[in-house]
């Protein structure tokens, strides 16, 4: 398994529309394509990401199928425009270094 984290922070003023667009576009075009967050942090205080969401898929080729796609680009393009540090990073499970 390969997780895949994605991170950012919500735009001031654009909360609800970036929550919105996370909800009923980005994890179900995700979800479409083979991956589903199975967890997302809101960090209230620091200097950590406001939120940060996981999800696995079996392989890192899974990973990128879906991460460089042509969905998933249009997906992003959604998405930045109320996010800003928008990063997706995969983490290879230790035994698989």
């Amino acid at each position: 398994m390969v997780k895949v984290l994605i991170s950012y922070d919500m735009q001031q003023g654009k909360e609800q529309e970036c929550q919105e667009y996370l909800v009923n576009k980005l994890a179900p075009g995700l979800a479409r394509m083979g991956f589903q967050f199975s967890d997302v942090w809101y960090t209230v205080w620091g200097s950590s990401p406001e939120i940060l969401g996981g999800g696995e898929v079996d392989t890192m080729e899974k990973a990128r199928t879906i991460f460089l796609s042509n969905n998933w680009e249009k997906l992003a393009e959604g998405i930045q425009p109320l996010t800003e540090n928008f990063k997706v990073r995969i983490v290879h499970p230790r035994d698989e270094q």
